[in-house]
């Protein structure tokens, strides 16, 4: 499915203007066909998001519900500055992200394969615009945010919060990337943890910084925060953020780091 994403979204850039996809605002629970049964996702098009808006893909932890995830106050960003916002349901409340995790690893659930479906869906259906496809993950769900990078996904930035990268990463798309982690955080360390196949947060990284074109590393300290950011070709960032005495948990001041950093309500 991921080789055939970009013909997907080509075939509906070039569609004619009268065919264009007109934006369903409101909220839906969508569902798509797989081949590991049917997925479903909740998708919320506030009146703001207008064609062509930003996508964001919430991505929930293993044990965790997307449901759970949108409490954490995306939707009130989302129509703030017109962003698509999308919760997909992972299988036995998890996700394969490689080397990880649970159910959806145990039985080889094609989760990438998931995610440029419901991408692809949501460019027909709602307009949204293939080119600033974002993906928000906490725990299991950063570790797939990783994931899909690394395996070509349509995404212009990703952000994994307390997760690591547990595949192989050779030739990652070139995305924007705020990774946050915490100090104390003793199930996705900063320092990784090899016998699960989590990598450390700096081995988590190198990818995207060396594909990228990264230049050298900006450090600035902000409260409990130590942030290190690089610019990147095509105004990209990458950046740490690394949280002291912060356990394996959602950082109250995240959500609004994330959405700043990635640009997601800046204009096209």
């Amino acid at each position: 499915m991921r080789r055939l994403l970009p013909l997907l979204l080509l075939l509906t850039a070039c569609a004619p203007a009268e065919q264009a996809a007109v934006p369903r605002a409101g909220e839906r629970s969508l569902s798509i066909p797989t081949p590991d049964g049917t997925r479903t996702a909740t998708v919320v098009h506030p009146a703001a998001a207008g064609p062509g808006a930003p996508l964001v893909v919430v991505l929930h932890g293993h044990g965790g519900t997307a449901s759970a995830m949108r409490s954490l106050g995306f939707d009130d960003l989302a129509a703030r500055d017109g962003a698509v916002v999308a919760y997909p349901q992972g299988v036995g409340r998890s996700w394969n992200a490689g080397r990880c995790c649970g159910t959806a690893r145990s039985q080889g659930v094609d989760d990438l394969g998931f995610l440029d479906t419901l991408v692809a869906t949501l460019v027909r259906d709602d307009g949204v615009d293939p080119r600033r496809v974002y993906a928000v993950g906490f725990s299991n769900g950063g570790h797939l945010s990783y994931a899909w990078a690394c395996a070509g996904g349509a995404l212009a930035g990703i952000a994994p919060v307390a997760g690591a990268l547990t595949r192989e990463c050779p030739d990652p798309t070139p995305v924007s990337v705020v990774a946050v982690a915490g100090t104390a955080d003793r199930t996705v360390p900063v320092a990784g943890l090899a016998s699960l196949g989590k990598a450390s947060l700096d081995a988590s990284i190198a990818p995207f910084v060396r594909v990228g074109a990264c230049g050298s590393p900006v450090t600035r300290v902000d409260g409990d925060a130590t942030l290190t950011t690089w610019d990147c070709a095509g105004g990209r960032t990458v950046t740490k953020d690394v949280i002291t005495d912060q356990e394996h948990a959602w950082h109250p001041g995240t959500r609004d780091l994330l959405w700043a950093t990635l640009r997601i309500g800046a204009p096209a």
